[in-house]
């Protein structure tokens, strides 16, 4: 049976525009080595903290162990095993202490609006995209916690340039 999701209720849906970023680690669950490897690699360079998730499974046990420490999830909806990325995202959103985490669905999946709109997502990329796009959404709901080489340790927190 199809269960309706109401994302106002399950999770406070953030608007780029008036989300304050936060601390924490990004939680990327991607189930292909060299794309999830790279992701973490450019965020890490960017100064982001970084816990990779290669299936459904490990997301979950990350989340359970560090969910207070995440700050925001990219999601893969494709990845093996038992769990997809639809189910990962629906557990989270089952779960109070997990609903409220920013999450950023990446997928090259054709998933019609209403399939996009039950999973309640922050944000929304279409595979292929550049690593600037991502990053731009990124700094939206995280703090960096290094500066990035060529930056002052103290840059602001928004320097409203597009990456």
């Amino acid at each position: 049976m199809a269960r309706h999701v109401d994302c106002r209720r399950a999770s406070r849906m953030a608007i780029l525009t008036t989300v304050k970023p936060q601390r924490g680690c990004i939680l990327v669950v991607e189930d292909r080595d060299d794309v999830r490897q790279g992701l973490a690699q450019l965020l890490e360079f960017n100064g982001f903290m970084v816990e990779e998730a290669r299936d459904g499974s490990a997301a979950l046990a990350h989340l359970e162990r560090e969910g207070a420490e995440t700050a925001l999830v990219v999601l893969d909806l494709t990845l093996p095993g038992a769990l997809s990325g639809r189910d990962v995202r629906g557990r989270m959103l089952a779960n109070p202490l997990h609903a409220d985490i920013p999450t950023i669905i990446v997928t090259a999946s054709d998933i019609d609006a209403p399939g996009r709109a039950g999973l309640c997502p922050t944000a929304w990329l279409e595979k292929p995209f550049r690593f600037d796009q991502l990053l731009e959404l990124v700094k939206h709901f995280v703090v960096p916690e290094l500066s990035p080489p060529g930056q002052p340790a103290d840059w602001p927190e928004d320097l409203g340039l597009k990456a």
